[in-house]
């Protein structure tokens, strides 16, 4: 646990907005279902957009940015979901957006990228996150 860890008041986080790379919105679906569950409010991508099955124009994705970055800006907190460690281009600044927001930036696995590490409170796997919602 490193310092910023024992900072974070998980009984304090209200909102959630839920970040992924659309390779992982499964992940994502169920991380906002588990969130749910104990009552966070969450927010999370646009799932009909999933760039893995849907193209996706300049003006769609200029759009949908926006509208992501103004539910991290409504939320308490952001929980990214980066399956082995990788994050992408778009939850980067996601991430960056957040920090510089004053918000809290969990990650559910350790990035690849150290960069994104310095920007992040803690490290929280999706199977301990409803531990520690319950106990604050």
């Amino acid at each position: 646990m490193n310092e910023r860890e024992n900072m974070v008041n998980f009984g304090e986080m209200k909102t959630v907005t839920v970040c992924s790379s659309s390779k992982f919105y499964d992940t994502a679906r169920l991380a906002a279902e588990k969130l749910e569950q104990h009552g966070v409010t969450v927010f999370t991508p646009r799932f009909e957009y999933s760039e893995e099955f849907v193209e996706i124009t300049v003006e769609e994705k200029m759009f949908l940015t926006r509208d992501f970055l103004s539910k991290i800006q409504r939320s308490d907190a952001i929980y990214v979901i980066d399956e082995e460690g990788y994050t992408g281009r778009s939850v980067c600044i996601e991430i960056g957006y957040a920090r510089g927001a004053g918000k809290i930036v969990l990650l559910s696995e350790e990035p690849v990228e150290h960069a994104v590490m310095a920007l992040a409170d803690a490290v929280v796997p999706l199977e301990e996150m409803a531990a520690r919602l319950a106990v604050g």
